[in-house]
């Protein structure tokens, strides 16, 4: 299994007497007391609840993973929306979000539901992303079925690596912004802030526990609702209604690049399966989601709105990059650029979950620790080099989540349904999941497109 830490002491046929089991009275008085809890109402066909992954030892609890799913959320994504708002104009960019939002939350669902069939079937505690999908096209690929789990894994090692790139240019120009703001006579080149960044970068990125990472979301959700409230201040102080009606709708030819960020902005697909794996009580993960997923998109909706109403077509790649000097914009951008710098290790730590056990076993010449610390290092430098190439983060947001954030929210998980749950669905619900993965796929390659253009347009 690839889930993050998973264990399954239960095996069958295990010696619960022995030593290394370490299962005592309280253990077996616990499991047996869950199990009649469920005996009655298990149906591992209607639940995100396996029996195997019900009964795993290493555990966080409903509030944990509801503020490690809101962390993975609330970051450069949501301080872009306002400016993917101001492409399509006020009145036609909200209720595309809340469609993008919706079809987002609706794939992440199917993608639950997947991994909780196959984990039943095979009798495994819990699967990755890419196990999903090499399992669910296993019938259709035969011995070629490892292409799906590729697949998967590709995309989000280039998903969770492009968000920390991004986030290396977004603490920076944040950091800078208040520097220069308040220090007139000192200037410095953003991309000197960036490789500044890259020692303290390099530092959190050898944090590897989960539960440790827990802190980290814990204070990074406290700096992020700070800067959050600081830029809301400033905002509803600075309204602008002068010819409003001018902006009601906004340039229809860059829909691809809204839906992109749009996209981008539900950044947590890669945490749905390492944190459903990890609960204490996998049943209540569907609802920890959706309401995730509904404050999300609340604050996505509140801002966006009112950063269009205050700023217009002079909104940057991140609203923060807004603020003029004054305390309030310096209290919101050290605030942001910290919570960001906390989130770095939480979503750099998907793509070394698929990377690292893989090396182990390739250089197994080396201890693991040697492995896994070189791997890091050189990861981390990795998105530092990106960050310095293409330091403009509206496009970094934009290609990012055209290329890899629309194929593992909206293309892969419903194509895995299908394929999984091809006989014992309704016609309405095939073509549902055929629409949908066909506008991902529409998307992904015209999202693209646009966005190369504008790179490169940028770089010339």
């Amino acid at each position: 299994s690839s889930g993050i830490n998973a264990e399954w002491p239960l095996r069958p046929g295990a010696d619960f007497t022995s030593s290394s089991t370490k299962l005592n009275n309280d253990d077996v008085e616990s499991v047996g007391s869950r199990l009649s809890r469920i005996s009655e109402t298990f149906d591992p066909f209607r639940s995100s609840l396996s029996l195997h992954r019900y009964l795993k030892t290493s555990q966080i609890t409903d509030l944990e993973c509801f503020v490690h799913f809101l962390k993975g959320n609330i970051g450069p994504g949501l301080l872009s929306i306002p400016y993917a708002i101001s492409i399509t104009g006020i009145l036609l960019g909200p209720p595309l979000l809340l469609i993008v939002a919706l079809l987002c939350l609706y794939c992440m669902l199917l993608l639950l539901r997947t991994s909780s069939h196959l984990c039943f079937k095979y009798d495994l505690p819990s699967l990755g992303y890419g196990d999903v999908l090499e399992l669910a096209f296993q019938d259709y690929l035969g011995n070629e079925n490892k292409i799906g789990r590729r697949l998967a894994d590709a995309f989000l090692i280039l998903t969770q690596l492009g968000f920390c790139s991004i986030y290396f240019i977004m603490i920076s120009e944040n950091v800078q912004r208040v520097i220069e703001n308040n220090i007139s006579w000192f200037h410095l080149p953003l991309k000197v802030y960036i490789t500044v960044l890259l020692v303290f970068i390099m530092l959190l990125s050898f944090v590897w526990n989960i539960k440790t990472l827990a802190v980290f979301s814990m204070a990074g959700n406290v700096f992020i609702f700070t800067g959050l409230i600081a830029i809301a201040v400033y905002m509803f102080q600075n309204p602008n209604y002068h010819n409003i009606q001018d902006t009601f709708i906004g340039d229809v030819a860059k829909l691809p690049i809204f839906f992109a960020m749009a996209v981008y902005a539900f950044e947590g697909i890669g945490l749905i399966l390492p944190l459903e794996n990890q609960m204490k009580y996998p049943s209540h993960f569907p609802f920890i989601l959706t309401l995730s997923i509904l404050c999300v998109l609340a604050i996505q909706l509140f801002f966006s709105v009112l950063g269009f109403i205050c700023f217009r077509d002079e909104i940057q790649g991140s609203i923060s990059f807004n603020l003029p000097e004054g305390v309030i914009s310096a209290v919101a951008q050290l605030a942001i650029a910290f919570t960001v710098y906390l989130t770095y290790p939480l979503m750099f730590f998907v793509p070394m979950e698929i990377i690292v056990p893989w090396a182990k076993e390739k250089f197994n010449r080396f201890t693991p620790y040697t492995v896994e610390f070189w791997l890091r290092t050189f990861f981390v430098i990795l998105t530092f080099l990106f960050s310095v190439l293409i330091p403009h983060i509206e496009l970094f947001i934009a290609l990012i989540g055209a290329l890899a954030s629309s194929s593992l929210a909206l293309i892969f998980p419903p194509v895995a349904y299908l394929m999984v749950f091809r006989d014992s669905i309704s016609r309405g619900k095939k073509v549902t999941c055929w629409i949908i993965a066909i506008f991902g796929i529409i998307m992904c390659i015209v999202g693209t497109v646009y966005s190369v253009m504008d790179i490169v347009k940028a770089l010339i």
